[in-house]
């Protein structure tokens, strides 16, 4: 896992860029979940402003796949997690059946920290 702490939103865009480019086959599904430090689901409504830069860059940089699809082997997860905390419905585990990322094993992992916020580029 590589790790990089930054306060600036031009690294983090380079770095999804970078991360982005090593996997350039257009069959990969790309997703964003957005966690509380928890580990519950936040919704787009409930996002700080630092959260909410994060996500509109990720959105803007990539082809993510913003419904509810389940995550399988092969796809690009983008997962965010705030430092607040929520106890909603949902876990972000069970989201998008994310708890199969255990199952199919990670390969590449590159988490950033952003201000308040732990971005983590996901390879499944």
């Amino acid at each position: 896992m590589t790790y990089l702490e930054t306060e600036n939103l031009i690294t983090v865009e380079e770095e999804i860029t970078k991360f982005q480019s090593s996997y350039s086959d257009k069959n990969i599904k790309t997703h964003i979940v957005v966690q509380s430090i928890n580990g519950y689901q936040v919704k787009l409504d409930e996002f700080d402003e630092s959260t909410r830069e994060l996500y509109s860059l990720i959105v803007n940089k990539t082809s993510a796949n913003l419904d509810n699809k389940d995550i399988t082997k092969n796809d690009l997860v983008y997962l965010i997690t705030s430092i607040k905390l929520s106890f909603s419905n949902n876990q972000s585990l069970e989201i998008k059946n994310i708890d199969t990322l255990e199952e199919s094993g990670v390969r590449k992992n590159i988490e950033i920290k952003y201000k308040e916020n732990l971005l983590n580029l996901i390879k499944v």
